[in-house]
C-alpha cells in the first residue's frame, strides 16, 4: 500500500495491499484521519489472479464506492500525476516476499518517504540491499512495528527500568483455528519468527540488548510442557507456538510467548528477581475491551488482531504522516536498521529452534 501526501491540505492515500492492506484503506474512509485520507489504491491479490477469489468479487464492488480514491495495477510515476507539491507517503503492506518489489516501485515513482510493513523482506540480506536503495536515494522508511508505541509495553518497559534484575515477559497471541492455520502458514511463508514474532523481536534487539551478535542463551524449556509446537501443514514447516527465554552476553533476560492458535491479544508482565510479579499489562484493557467488541461485531470478516491493534496502528499512521509533512523522523517509530536487527535475531534463532524442537 503507499500514501501520498499533500503537504498544504494533509491528504495521504494507500495503494498497495492485501487483507491488511485493504483492511487499512477501509479504516482510513470509515474513519478519516488527523493528517490523511485515501486517495488512491492498488490491489494486489484481488486485481490479478484473485480476482476470481470470493475476496476478489467482494472486492470488486469497492471502486464503485470509493469514487475519490483512484485504482491502479501498480505504483509508477503516474501513481503521484494529480498529487500537489509536497512529500509523497508509500505505506507498503503486501505480503512479506511481495513487499521487496512493491519498495522499489515506489522509490521508482518519486516516493519522498516510505511506510514498510513488518518485516519488509524475507531475508536480512534483501532488506540490507533495501536500506542501501533508500538511503541513496534519500528516502526515509518508518516500519510499521507497533508495540514500542504501544502503553502495555512502555509501561512495561519503565518498570522493568525501574527494578534492576527484573524479567520482561512478551506474549502475543493470534486467532488462527486448526483449519486456518495451512493457509497461515502459506501466507507467512518467512515464518512465525519472521512474521508474527518480529514485533517481540524488533522490541528484543531495541530495549533488551538481544541480537543475533549478543544472545548467549535461548533457554526453551517452558516448551516441555505444551507452549511450542513445530509443524508441518502441507509445504511448509512451522512454529504455531513458542515459548523462549533470552540471555544475552551481560546478562539481561527477556521472555517471548507467542501462539498462532492462542486466542488474540498482547500483553507485557514484569517478574521480580525473586518470582513476584510487579506489572501485568493489556494492549487491549478494560476501557477499550468494549470498544473493540463493538468493532469485532461491525467486521466479523477481520483478522482479530486488525481489531484489537487498530489503535496502534492507527497511531503509527498519524505519526508517520505528520512527521513526512514536517521533515521529521516520527517519534517512537522503528528505522529499517532496527528491522534488520530483529530478521539477524529471527535468522539466527530459527534454525535453532527448529532444530531443537524436531520430533
Amino acid at each position: 500500500m503507499h500514501r501520498d501526501i499533500d503537504a498544504s491540505t494533509k491528504k495521504i492515500a494507500p495503494v498497495r495491499e492485501t487483507r491488511l492492506g485493504s483492511t487499512s484503506a477501509e479504516k482510513a474512509q470509515e474513519k478519516g484521519s488527523a493528517a490523511a485520507r485515501v486517495r488512491a489504491n492498488i490491489p494486489e491479490t484481488n486485481a490479478g489472479g484473485g480476482k476470481e477469489t470470493p475476496a476478489g468479487e467482494q472486492f470488486a464492488a469497492v471502486p464503485a464506492e470509493w469514487t475519490d480514491v483512484r485504482f491502479a495495477p501498480e505504483l509508477d510515476a503516474a501513481t503521484w500525476s494529480d498529487a500537489p507539491p509536497g512529500p509523497r507517503l508509500a505505506l507498503i503492506a503486501g505480503r512479506t516476499v511481495d513487499n521487496p518489489g512493491f519498495f522499489r516501485q515506489a522509490l521508482a515513482s518519486g516516493a519522498t518517504h516510505i511506510l514498510l510493513e513488518k518485516p519488509g523482506a524475507p531475508t536480512v540480506a534483501e532488506l540490507e540491499a533495501m536500506a542501501a536503495e533508500a538511503k541513496a536515494a534519500g528516502v526515509p522508511v518508518f516500519m510499521g512495528f507497533i508495540k514500542n508505541i504501544a502503553s502495555y509495553f512502555t509501561e512495561a518497559l519503565a518498570c522493568a527500568n525501574a527494578n534492576p534484575g527484573s524479567v520482561v515477559t512478551l506474549t502475543s497471541l493470534n486467532d488462527y483455528t486448526a483449519e486456518t492455520l495451512p493457509e497461515c502458514f502459506e501466507r507467512n511463508a518467512e515464518g512465525l519468527l519472521k512474521n508474527m514474532a518480529i514485533h517481540e523481536l524488533a522490541l528484543a534487539a531495541t530495549f533488551f540488548g538481544m541480537t543475533a551478535d549478543t544472545v548467549a542463551s535461548v533457554d526453551t524449556t517452558g516448551c516441555d510442557g505444551d507452549e511450542c509446537d513445530l509443524q508441518t501443514l502441507g509445504d511448509f514447516t512451522d512454529f504455531s507456538k513458542l515459548n523462549m527465554l533470552l540471555t544475552n552476553k551481560d546478562g539481561g533476560q527477556l521472555r517471548v510467548v507467542v501462539d498462532r492458535c492462542g486466542g488474540d491479544g498482547c500483553s507485557a508482565a514484569v517478574t521480580a528477581a525473586d518470582g513476584s510479579v510487579l506489572l501485568e499489562k493489556e494492549m487491549v484493557d478494560e476501557a477499550r475491551a468494549a470498544a473493540v467488541a463493538k468493532r469485532q461485531e461491525e467486521h466479523p470478516d477481520w483478522i482479530g488482531y486488525l481489531v484489537t491493534q487498530e489503535v496502534e496502528y492507527k497511531e503509527l499512521k498519524e505519526r508517520c504522516a505528520k512527521a513526512a509533512l514536517a521533515g521529521e523522523f516520527p517519534e517512537g517509530v522503528a528505522s529499517i536498521e532496527v528491522a534488520i536487527e530483529a530478521l539477524k535475531l529471527a535468522e539466527y534463532l530459527t534454525p535453532l529452534l527448529m532444530q531443537r524442537l524436531a520430533p
